[in-house]
């Protein structure tokens, strides 16, 4: 898979997740299935992360420390967030990711070993994949919080948006 290929993968991944994003109830923001899940505005926000920013920060090898890591997989320290701001988030995503892409050779991205704060060590390009399918599980974890609220999703919507 060259980058554009790739880049394309990851935006056919936004389009189901932003239109679930605009399902979400602004007033179902706090609600979580249990106890030790994120909240629905927590899960907004991470899902408005996607891709990009995680890529750079492989990229350039700028992590933040396993402290501040650790700290930030806590439920009670995941950040919140609405519809709007996650989808400008996602937005401004999209950008990061075809800047990152762009800033790189088809050989590194190919070829060139990278790796990650816990451990896993790949090429580039399957360290991409693993980010892009890292999304996919949030965006159906933000499906499966839809269906529990009663609202109409289904298959095509988890995939086609």
């Amino acid at each position: 898979m060259n980058k554009d290929e790739y880049r394309q993968y990851v935006l056919d991944a936004y389009k189901p997740a932003e239109t679930m994003m605009r399902m979400a109830p602004a007033d179902k923001l706090d609600w979580k299935p249990a106890p030790n899940f994120m909240s629905l505005g927590q899960l907004l926000h991470h899902l408005s992360e996607g891709v990009g920013s995680g890529l750079r920060m492989l990229v350039q090898n700028s992590w933040p420390s396993m402290e501040e890591m650790e700290k930030g997989m806590k439920p009670e320290s995941l950040p919140s967030c609405g519809v709007e701001e996650a989808l400008r988030r996602l937005e401004e995503d999209k950008t990061v990711l075809r800047e990152v892409l762009d800033g790189i050779s088809e050989k590194d991205f190919a070829e060139k070993i990278v790796s990650v704060p816990w451990g896993w060590q790949s090429k580039m390009e399957r360290m991409a994949l693993d980010f892009r399918e890292h999304f996919i599980h949030h965006k159906m974890q933000l499906f499966t919080y839809l269906k529990l609220l009663g609202l109409p999703v289904n298959t095509e919507t988890l995939y086609f948006g």
